[in-house]
């Protein structure tokens, strides 16, 4: 199965999270208006003329919400971290300095924030504010000009809202390659997220074996769990976002789906889950407190198959009206084809391309059908 919509942003393999005791900062916007997410809060940024006080030079920045929650202060370590092979701690040395304790109680700690920082990644963001809260803020604005982008946004101007999701997401920054590809339809954001593979996941951990520092590997168990939960995770940070990006958006359709190979080596795009997330229960969560990320999904009507050893099994995805309605005329006109006499095997080599059309009647699939035979031919 291929992207099934439209809109389609990659985040390259060049981009990182920032993973650190400090935190995590995102940014959306486009040239002049920005949004931006960070430890001290969420701003809106405007440029001069948005703001309505061109040739002063001076640009606006105005809080609008709260900050990621923050992570523990400490002293900033520059000691070079350094792991020892599991053989070489057997023997300790008679006293550890305490500079050295120091050092790896910090490395363990570090270690353990940015193992929480991934596989509960909805905790770093702010809770979805209502439609109420979305339009309080907009007139809070001063600028006439940034008001109107918006209410523009609100009244769910397609091109607005879809820029602003693209923009948000060529600006965050992940530990691991994904892919988003979303389109709009009426209220609902239908989104297909590509989901990182299991093995961009550390398979190591630190730990201490006598006072020393050591490299142990995760068991297979404990990386499923890791997987699943960073898989699910992401998907409730990316909505909650979304949702925050224009209060016009009820529904967020989310499918996370990875890519194996079938037995002949082909890539195929395997969906772990499809849930409809609907924007009155974010709006009564507090992420922050979130814990049975499981547990939440099953909320919402949704699609996903997962053992209590967190195994997934593939499923269906939700697909847009549209897409429903296209796949129906083209199994009537395959049933048509069928019926003149053509082959199935022929009539399989021609629908990758039938496919590509957007046609509004089974007809006209049906007349497109039997041109491109007639060329296989």
């Amino acid at each position: 199965m291929g992207v099934r919509f439209s809109k389609s942003i990659k985040i390259g393999k060049y981009l990182r999270l920032n993973i650190s005791r400090y935190g995590i900062s995102l940014n959306v916007g486009k040239k002049g208006a920005s949004v931006s997410f960070g430890n001290k809060g969420t701003y809106l940024n405007l440029s001069p003329a948005l703001a309505g006080i061109t040739g002063t030079g001076i640009s606006y920045r105005k809080r609008i919400g709260s900050g990621f929650i923050s992570n523990n202060k400490k002293k900033k370590n520059t000691k070079k971290k350094t792991y020892v092979k599991a053989d070489d701690a057997v023997k300790p040395k008679e006293t550890v300095e305490e500079n050295e304790l120091t050092e790896i109680d910090d490395i363990l700690l570090e270690y353990e924030k940015e193992k929480e920082e991934i596989i509960n990644l909805h905790k770093y963001t702010d809770n979805v504010m209502s439609k109420k809260a979305f339009e309080a803020n907009i007139e809070k604005l001063k600028s006439e000009a940034s008001k109107e982008i918006y209410h523009y946004s609100a009244m769910g101007d397609e091109d607005i809202v879809e820029n602003l999701v693209s923009t948000f997401m060529n600006n965050l920054e992940l530990a691991y390659e994904v892919r988003v590809s979303y389109e709009l339809e009426d209220n609902i954001l239908y989104v297909d997220l590509d989901l990182p593979e299991i093995e961009e996941l550390s398979d190591t951990y630190p730990s201490t074996i006598n006072g020393k520092l050591v490299n142990k590997k995760k068991t297979a168990a404990q990386l499923k769990e890791e997987y699943a939960r960073m898989a699910m995770s992401l998907g409730v940070f990316l909505s909650a976002n979304y949702f925050n990006l224009s209060s016009y958006i009820d529904e967020i359709v989310l499918s996370g789906f990875t890519t194996s190979r079938n037995s002949d080596g082909d890539p195929i795009d395997l969906y772990l889950y499809s849930v409809k997330y609907k924007r009155d229960v974010f709006e009564k969560t507090d992420l922050s407190k979130l814990d049975d990320l499981y547990g939440f999904l099953l909320k919402f009507e949704n699609r996903i198959n997962m053992s209590t050893a967190y195994n997934f099994k593939a499923i269906k995805p939700f697909e847009m009206e549209a897409v429903t309605l296209k796949n129906s005329y083209i199994d009537d006109a395959v049933l048509g084809l069928k019926e003149l006499g053509y082959k199935t095997s022929d009539i399989n080599k021609i629908l990758p391309k039938l496919n590509t059309y957007a046609y509004e009647s089974p007809a006209e699939y049906l007349k497109e059908g039997l041109r491109l035979l007639k060329e296989e031919n």
